[in-house]
């Protein structure tokens, strides 16, 4: 295959990848955006409402252990459109539910598929740039995720007033379902390496593991992630929440603001990516991560346009760290073991998915709603002092690219 050839082949596979993304996380938070209707209208407490959004993410952190093993060995065109169907249907049967069990059901196989979809689409990625241009990469391919994400919550607040909210997921269900056609042309993953693409990534690798030991490196990645990942969790699971109930808010109006936080982040994940390029990726998640502990204080403290304004700023740096950090973990792990190393890296978001609303409807049951920012606002400082201990980058490898 000629070096044109595999570059064309490479663009397709960003852009199947890319499409892909969008339409597997079209479902994933707007059950968020839903709870305080949920719990009117299937008259949750506030805990079942943190099972609700507990539960699915419980039941994908045991599938992940077993999936772990064989990540790197299945056929990732059939698994990413299992992905794809399985959310589709899902949507489909959330419409019908009637009460606590009828809810948790479809929304764990929404979550399972984006278990399924990540650690296959990241591995694909991974494999189209060295390690120079893989942050960018990531970073398009992290924004088509984020556009997935911001189209449920918009799509809610532009609909469920007039049509309800079960109008959101039917809109959905055959895009969704549609967008299985793009794999059918998707070439193999294992012709994109190029004998260039391969020395390069051996070198910069081997150069990062003289700082440091690489796994050593990628569990202190992990753990900066899991721990700034916990309080904006909480945040996150009950934002909607905390601006009808604390803010007066109306829940369509909150409903859109949720979602354009995420479409802001489409940007953001864009910009992440190439600015981590000229930066290097640790520097550039400890900036994000700084000012998401200003934003958590504006969004506590602030009038109310101030509270919009950061919110949407978050929205920006938040999804600005999904590049780098996706690239450290491809950086810090084995070639021909990265299916497993990216399922292993999504397991802390499945973890603090599934314990943050518990933590949080209990913190909230017993200080306040109020008591989630400065809890966030802690855990993201004690996340940039770990990311301090990643090894140097070599800040002018990352200006040449």
């Amino acid at each position: 295959m000629g070096m044109a050839d595999t570059r064309v082949n490479a663009d397709w596979t960003l852009f199947v990848c890319v499409v892909t993304h969008v339409f597997v996380h079209v479902y994933s938070i707007m059950y968020t955006a839903l709870l305080p209707v949920f719990i009117s209208e299937f008259q949750l407490s506030l805990f079942e409402s943190g099972l609700l959004a507990s539960i699915p993410l419980l039941v994908s952190v045991t599938f992940s252990f077993p999936y772990a093993l064989f990540a790197d060995k299945i056929n990732a065109k059939k698994s990413i459109a299992l992905c794809l169907v399985m959310s589709g249907v899902s949507g489909l049967a959330l419409t019908f539910a009637e009460d606590f069990v009828s809810l948790v059901f479809p929304l764990t196989l929404i979550q399972l598929s984006s278990v399924i979809y990540h650690p296959l689409a990241l591995t694909i990625v991974s494999e189209l740039m060295p390690t120079q241009r893989r942050s960018r990469a990531l970073g398009i391919h992290g924004a088509g995720g984020t556009a997935g994400v911001a189209i449920g919550p918009i799509t809610l607040g532009l609909v469920m007033g007039s049509y309800g909210w079960q109008a959101a997921y039917l809109i959905w269900i055959i895009p969704i379902l549609l967008s299985t056609l793009f794999l059918l042309k998707l070439p193999d993953p294992s012709l994109l390496k190029s004998e260039s693409t391969e020395k390069v990534d051996s070198t910069l690798q081997n150069t990062t593991s003289t700082a440091k030991n690489r796994s050593q490196s990628y569990f202190l990645l992990l753990l900066a992630i899991t721990i700034q990942g916990l309080g904006a969790q909480c945040i996150g699971t009950y934002m909607t929440t905390y601006l009808v109930s604390s803010r007066g808010l109306k829940e369509d109006v909150s409903s859109l603001l949720y979602g354009l936080n995420s479409a802001v982040g489409i940007i953001g994940a864009l910009g992440g990516g190439y600015l981590a390029s000229y930066s290097g990726n640790k520097r550039w998640m400890t900036i994000a991560n700084a000012v998401g502990m200003i934003v958590y204080f504006g969004i506590w403290q602030g009038p109310m346009w101030i509270l919009v304004a950061t919110y949407l700023v978050g929205g920006y740096f938040g999804a600005s760290t999904m590049g780098p950090s996706t690239s450290l973990a491809a950086e810090f792990s084995h070639r021909n073991r990265r299916g497993l190393a990216y399922t292993i890296f999504m397991l802390p978001f499945s973890i603090i998915g599934a314990i943050a609303p518990i933590i949080a409807a209990g913190m909230i049951e017993l200080y306040g709603i109020q008591t989630l920012f400065p809890f966030a606002i802690s855990l993201t400082f004690i996340s940039i002092i770990i990311l301090g201990l990643l090894p140097k980058e070599k800040t002018e490898s990352y200006r040449k690219r």
